[in-house]
């Protein structure tokens, strides 16, 4: 009875840890949300960093915004900018460089969470490494901005692949929609092909490189349970110092109607340096079939990741 009742706290404890990351994220954008979307003119308290196609940062006092232009005192000069002519924009107050830390990078994994991707992909050129457990293996290669690919394995010899197309809506929505399809190679040497599948990925992302919350669609079929698998999941992650990131996820699994499984996944991501970071977390497995042939609430493991840049 104690173990059952550890095993449900510790459940309730992680889905109150992620709604936690959830709603920071929310409250620290709020301020954000209402300044990108109304018309302002400004006092010399708000500057403005503004990011050009050419990836070049400016920063200045903010004059004046519109729902096209932003007008920024830089060096004495004030200067037009076309919100659709640059790359992205954020705006720091002075109440929040008293409250707030500016951080100098972005989270080196603003691009996923746990398991599962934000709607932001591997930059052009770059190429970028993940393991889970040190299990499995993924390499997503920015190919094109609008456009990644990635090749992983799961056991070496369950081989999967993804394109994924990411558009960015405007400064605070970007959308993604992934691709994905694997095949298994012992089955397919014996000309069984039942363990091969597909399956797809939509979703949506509020924020930026910083800090942001995904909504997503899961979509996948494998012949050989002969049912086609579906749910959702709610991601979030906050960077909370120059090297620490904070991520949780909530995934749901349904088939024929049937909520199947709940996943819950918090995680701390560590940047040991530019190239290398490592993620840190517990991961919450709360599957009815499992739960009851085990006799237990929910199955708590450790989680450990590693992701590198090249």
């Amino acid at each position: 009875m104690y173990k059952r009742l550890s095993l449900k706290n510790i459940l309730c404890k992680t889905s109150s840890i992620n709604l936690i990351v959830f709603g920071s994220f929310f409250l620290s954008f709020q301020n954000n949300w209402s300044q990108t979307n109304v018309t302002n003119n400004y006092s010399n308290d708000t500057i403005v960093v503004v990011i050009t196609n050419e990836n070049k940062e400016l920063r200045g006092l903010l004059i004046s915004e519109d729902y096209n232009s932003l007008t920024v005192q830089i060096a004495n000069e004030n200067k037009k900018f076309n919100k659709n002519e640059i790359k992205s924009y954020r705006f720091i107050t002075r109440n929040q460089i008293k409250s707030i830390k500016e951080f100098k990078n972005p989270n080196p994994i603003y691009t996923k969470y746990c398991y599962f991707p934000s709607a932001y992909i591997t930059e052009r050129g770059n190429v970028n490494t993940n393991s889970h457990y040190f299990l499995t293996s993924n390499s997503k290669i920015g190919v094109h901005e609008n456009f990644e690919i990635s090749v992983g394995n799961i056991f070496i010899y369950n081989v999967f692949s993804s394109l994924t197309y990411s558009k960015k809506i405007n400064n605070s929505f970007t959308t993604g929609i992934s691709l994905i399809g694997s095949i298994n190679l012992l089955t397919n040497l014996n000309g069984i092909n039942e363990f091969n599948s597909w399956g797809f990925l939509p979703r949506i992302t509020y924020g930026d490189s910083f800090q942001n919350t995904t909504i997503g669609i899961i979509g996948y079929h494998l012949p050989f349970l002969e049912e086609f698998y579906y749910g959702g999941y709610l991601a979030s992650q906050k960077k909370i110092a120059e090297r620490f990131t904070l991520a949780g996820e909530i995934v749901g699994i349904t088939v024929d109607g049937i909520q199947i499984g709940l996943i819950n996944n918090i995680i701390i991501n560590f940047a040991r340096n530019f190239r290398e970071n490592w993620s840190f977390g517990i991961t919450v497995i709360n599957m009815e079939a499992i739960n009851n042939a085990l006799g237990i609430d929910a199955i708590v493991v450790p989680y450990i990741g590693l992701q590198k840049k090249f």
